[in-house]
C-alpha cells in the first residue's frame, strides 16, 4: 500500500484486542506513512463523518495484515 491509500481492518485485525477502539469507531483510514524494512504502516483514522477520530493523536502504526484496502458499501 503506498501514502494516501484509503484502508480498513481485516478480518485478523479486527479480532485483535488491541484494535478495539478503531472496530467500535473508526469508519476507514488513511495512510499517512510506511515503515517499509518492518512492514508498518502510520494510519489516520477517522469517523464516519468523515471527522478525525483521535484528532490529536499521531497515527497508529499497524501491520500491513492487519488492514486491507477500503470498499465502499453499496
Amino acid at each position: 500500500m503506498k501514502v494516501g491509500d484509503l484502508v480498513m481492518l481485516s478480518s485478523a485485525g479486527r479480532k485483535l484486542n488491541m484494535n478495539r477502539d478503531l472496530v467500535d469507531d473508526a469508519s476507514y483510514g488513511m495512510v499517512v506513512g510506511n515503515e517499509t524494512q518492518i512492514r508498518v504502516l502510520n494510519v489516520r483514522w477517522f469517523k464516519k463523518d468523515g471527522t478525525p477520530l483521535y484528532p490529536q493523536r499521531t497515527p497508529r502504526n499497524l501491520y500491513r495484515w492487519e488492514l486491507k484496502r477500503f470498499k465502499k458499501k453499496v
